[in-house]
């Protein structure tokens, strides 16, 4: 019965190490993978392992007010989909007063955490002209998190 559950306990382990091989990013098993440390870091090459997704904003912390020409800025949270996540860039569409803005994650790392954390930025808004603003930030599909600025 030992022998059986250590066999299994042995299986378990070597089945996790080999499944942090991500092969999608450039690690490849028939050249082999440290089973000390996961995939061999030294087979990476430059610029592997990087990749760029569009995530969702979980909550907005603005201001209601500013003015002209003074930058006004607002704490953005995101959730990403592993450790390895962060903030790449925002995506901005403008239609007079009004802007449409995503979040653009960047993932650096083949071997990363798999939990769901949330990350926080900045958004910089600086208004050119005194009126209302009208800031959606992306939280779905097909919803957003609307922030509405009077500029004086």
């Amino acid at each position: 019965m030992k022998i059986k559950n250590s066999l299994l306990f042995v299986s378990v382990i070597v089945f996790g190490i080999l499944s942090s091989c991500n092969l999608d990013q450039g690690c490849d098993l028939d050249q082999g993978c440290d089973l000390d440390q996961g995939c061999d870091l030294d087979q990476e090459k430059e610029g592997e392992c990087v990749s760029n997704k569009t995530e969702y904003v979980t909550s907005v912390n603005s201001p209601s007010t500013g003015s002209v020409n003074e930058t006004i800025t607002i704490e953005v949270s995101f959730q990403v989909f592993n450790g390895c996540g962060g903030f790449g860039k925002f995506i901005e569409t403008q239609n007079n007063t009004t802007k449409n803005i995503e979040i653009e994650a960047k993932y650096q790392g083949c071997i990363c955490t798999q939990d769901l954390p949330i990350r926080t930025t900045n958004y910089k808004f600086i208004p050119n002209r005194i009126g209302n603003y009208e800031l959606n930030f992306r939280s779905s599909p097909t919803e957003f998190i609307t922030v509405s600025l009077m500029i004086i």
